[in-house]
């Protein structure tokens, strides 16, 4: 039997409630608007209207992408009836998610739980930190199994010295005052038993239930956002494909959507993608990659990877069009820099002085030590990450047309 006979109609786990749908699409009214006024988002295809269980696979860059384009996939097309489910990290639905994602609301929100608003929009938690947690995190769990005890008993010295001197039981770490050394990361190994042992049974029991309800969803022909790599890039370079993919990609039919950043043009983060379906008939991985755009950013920046000596805005602008004219045919350029290349690098090369990774040098540009990106925090070098999606995008669309002759 075929993979497609397999694939179910959407029924009764994929169906919204009659009263949840008014609440879902006001919510993701709202999301799609504000990730369009906060960031620059900008998407070419759509999923099909009319479709039984979907595997949407994306690559995976930057925290804003499950809730700006699952909110972006359910209106294009519009459909009241069927949401569109996204794997999203278990740590979203603890208290503390938003404050720590919208820093002028922190007051507001260091407490409040955002799981309903993320399940609204149609989110679904997945445990995916198997290792590695916030403090806030373990002492939340601590507290809802065992109350309020000590951090002597649940933290390692090693652990406790990297907390103020004045939180004594979990509940202080969770306490609104210590919210930000409540987001710093503590690992597992660093609980004392039986805590340890506990939350790791618990971490494994919790992702088998995880996986399940989604293998379920797709059986009862839901569309599901995943991004497979687990956690995002750091350098560029696409992680490897893994996870709920296995389970999943049997069940459903499978589109992409490719995912692009111009992060030196403009001062909102602009955010591109593409939805394609994919091809049973050649791995996933290189497909992803080459159906990225390729931006701004990524020409510029893979020009300036490895230069040392001071250029004029010029010879960025020559260096960025000549690179699109030997770009592959198969791969997809930004129509804004078809459209208006000296524009389009003339933005990037002051977005790259805001930043302080270009500095000027008399009627000239040159480069600095600081490569990191506010919007990349994970990202020692910005440029180097540019230059590096760049050759995967490459890379792609050679092994695409290579498979395709």
């Amino acid at each position: 039997m075929s993979r497609q006979s397999r694939i179910s109609s959407p029924n009764s786990l994929s169906v919204a409630p009659l009263w949840l749908q008014p609440l879902r699409w006001f919510t993701v009214t709202c999301v799609n608007a504000y990730y369009h006024l906060a960031y620059r988002v900008r998407g070419w295809g759509a999923l099909p209207r009319r479709r039984g269980a979907t595997l949407v696979v994306a690559n995976h860059q930057h925290e804003l992408e499950a809730a700006a384009l699952v909110a972006a996939l359910s209106v294009r097309p519009f459909s009241w009836r069927y949401p569109i489910f996204a794997v999203a990290g278990r740590r979203m639905f603890e208290p503390g998610f938003l404050a720590d994602r919208l820093p002028l609301l922190r007051f507001a929100l260091r407490e409040v739980n955002s799981g309903t608003l993320l399940g609204a929009l149609g989110l679904q938690p997945v445990e995916n930190e198997l290792h590695t947690r916030s403090f806030g995190s373990l002492a939340y769990w601590a507290r809802i199994r065992h109350g309020d005890v000590p951090v002597d008993a649940v933290f390692s010295e090693r652990a406790r010295a990297r907390l103020p001197s004045d939180i004594k039981t979990v509940a202080d770490i969770l306490d609104a005052r210590h919210f930000k050394v409540s987001r710093t990361p503590a690992s597992l190994s660093e609980l004392l038993e039986p805590y340890r042992s506990e939350e790791l049974a618990a971490t494994r029991k919790q992702l088998e239930a995880d996986v399940e309800h989604f293998a379920q969803l797709a059986r009862d022909g839901a569309t599901i956002y995943i991004t497979p790599e687990g956690t995002y890039s750091g350098d560029g370079r696409m992680r490897r494909m893994r996870g709920l993919l296995l389970t999943l990609g049997p069940l459903a039919s499978i589109w992409m959507t490719a995912i692009s950043y111009d992060p030196f043009v403009g001062r909102r983060l602009s955010m591109l993608y593409r939805v394609v379906q994919a091809r049973n008939d050649m791995p996933l991985e290189p497909q992803v990659k080459a159906n990225r755009p390729i931006t701004t950013s990524v020409l510029l920046g893979n020009w300036l990877h490895g230069r040392r000596e001071p250029f004029a805005p010029a010879e960025a602008e020559d260096a960025v069009i000549g690179q699109v004219a030997t770009l592959p045919p198969n791969v997809f350029i930004d129509p804004e820099l078809r459209r208006m290349p000296q524009r389009m690098v003339r933005s990037a090369l002051d977005g790259l002085r805001r930043t302080g990774t270009l500095e000027a040098a008399a009627d000239r540009l040159r480069l600095t030590e600081r490569r990191s990106h506010p919007q990349f925090p994970r990202t020692a070098d910005i440029i180097e990450y540019q230059h590096n999606f760049l050759q995967e995008s490459l890379e792609g669309a050679a092994f695409m047309s290579s498979a395709a002759r």
